[in-house]
């Protein structure tokens, strides 16, 4: 049976995503982290991971990123991409009115993207908690934390159900949805239109970003993606996340990698795959 590991633990959008993704005819294993998500996936305790990469409203998940930095020689690659649209819920004990709640707990992007909402509905001076999950505070809320009664959290309605909590759905005329990638070991099968993902680091010259995007204006590639994160390795030091539309094997493609090579300091393709339906094409 397949295994998939994802970023736990259940009932969070992670999950659904990998749920989504994959069924249920496969064993799932929830990791705290990220970064034990990877590790599952390196050692073989699994055979794909799913991990978030970025929000519609709230932008990249830095962990995600930096993993891929930080561990340039892993044999990781990414495999393929799961677009999910987010519904979040204010949940509760049965019975407790919005007024009497003065204390959310939440993932810390669940609370970021339902910041509008809580200024709007819930009383002034209420207090936002942090959790490593919107599962956790869910359970925080179902076990009674502190008194519980002015407790809520912002989760989905899958962990309100198994606790039999109360789920208020959070109204948001916004477009929000997360990207998750799916990474494994193995090359995906070229099926349907492509995406790839890579990284690149500049030469500390002047003009270096403009050198190192215009192959793919040369080529007609489109780009959806591009995310600067420290190097770590030396002050004001970047390194770019970059993705683009097609398949590392196409001629284009190959050409535009190329010339990438001769004008920056390290470039590392992170994986082409199926590009997920219903992904946001964004100008060049």
């Amino acid at each position: 049976m397949r295994t998939v590991a994802y970023l736990g633990p259940e009932h969070t959008n992670t999950h659904m995503a990998a749920l989504a993704k994959f069924g249920r005819k496969v064993e799932f294993v929830h990791a705290p982290t990220v970064e034990e998500v990877f590790h599952l996936v390196e050692r073989e305790k699994a055979d794909v991971g799913v991990v978030p990469i970025e929000n519609s409203l709230e932008g990249a998940v830095t962990h995600t990123l930096d993993r891929f930095i930080d561990f340039k020689q892993s044999p990781v690659q990414v495999i393929g991409e799961i677009l999910l649209p987010i519904g979040h819920f204010f949940i509760t004990r049965p019975g407790v009115p919005l007024g009497d709640v003065d204390t959310v707990y939440s993932h810390p992007q669940a609370l970021a993207q339902c910041r509008p909402w809580i200024q709007t509905h819930l009383k002034r001076g209420i207090s936002l908690n942090e959790t490593h999950s919107t599962a956790e505070a869910v359970r925080w809320v179902a076990e009674g934390v502190g008194d519980g009664k002015s407790f809520a959290a912002i989760g989905h309605k899958e962990a309100a159900r198994q606790y039999r909590l109360a789920a208020t759905p959070i109204r948001d005329d916004r477009d929000n949805r997360t990207r998750f990638l799916v990474i494994g070991l193995k090359d995906p099968a070229k099926i349907g239109r492509s995406k790839t993902s890579l990284l690149f680091a500049l030469k500390d010259k002047p003009g270096a970003l403009h050198d190192a995007l215009m192959p793919f204006k040369q080529n007609r590639i489109n780009l959806t993606k591009i995310e600067s994160r420290p190097s770590k390795r030396k002050a004001w030091e970047y390194v770019f996340f970059l993705d683009i539309e097609g398949h590392s094997s196409q001629p284009a493609v190959q050409r535009a990698l190329e010339a990438l090579k001769k004008t920056t300091s390290m470039v590392r393709i992170l994986g082409s795959y199926p590009m997920a339906s219903g992904s946001r094409k964004s100008p060049e």
